[in-house]
């Protein structure tokens, strides 16, 4: 085994290790927004099973480029190795576009499309507050539910669109069971789990 082989083939298994880790995360953050919880370490979840899915991308298209070549090149006769790169160049071309788009919005979910702001009062009480990435019309409110999940608690359509929620200087109070998010001249009741209404 030549050392681009062995190179391709470590590119390869760590690929598909990023993959079984994206699976494993996203199916995790999927079965929290089932039961309306954010998986969130330090980041929302989502985004980090999209930096996993990047470096799968990045990680298996270096891994056939090493593996590829070496193994066409093996074949002793000189059609069948031409056909066989023919037919892997096209291949490779055709499927350029697809995995590109899906490249493409794996780096956008990596970066964060929309924000997750996570304010946190004096006594140690948090939220997040997520606002989509679009328009910013689509603005939740998420409060502690374990260590690992925050429970979404209300829609906040009064601090929606222009400017971004990250952006208006928000704070967020603790009275007893009562959250108050204030931002700019806003004031937002915030219930807290299991707390009421």
């Amino acid at each position: 085994m030549r050392r681009r082989e062995v190179w391709g083939t470590a590119f390869i298994v760590a690929a598909a290790s990023c993959v079984w880790a994206y699976h494993a995360i996203y199916g995790a953050y999927r079965a929290a927004a089932r039961e309306d919880l954010l998986l969130y370490v330090v980041i929302p979840a989502d985004s980090i099973a999209s930096w996993f899915l990047v470096v799968a991308f990045l990680s298996g298209a270096v891994g056939l480029l090493f593996l590829l070549p070496a193994l066409i090149g093996r074949i002793p006769k000189n059609v069948p190795r031409r056909i066989a790169g023919w037919i892997t160049g096209i291949s490779a071309a055709a499927a350029v576009p697809y995995f590109g788009l899906i490249f493409l919005f794996a780096t956008l979910s990596a970066f964060g499309i929309g924000d997750t702001v996570k304010f946190v009062a004096a006594d140690g009480t948090s939220a997040l507050v997520s606002q989509d990435g679009f328009d910013g019309d689509a603005v939740a409110i998420y409060t502690e539910h374990d260590e690992f999940h925050y429970k979404r608690v209300r829609d906040a359509p009064e601090i929606s669109g222009w400017p971004r929620v990250k952006d208006q200087n928000c704070r967020l109070d603790s009275a007893g069971d009562e959250l108050r998010l204030i931002c700019g001249d806003k004031t937002l009741r915030v219930v807290a789990e299991g707390t009421g209404t």
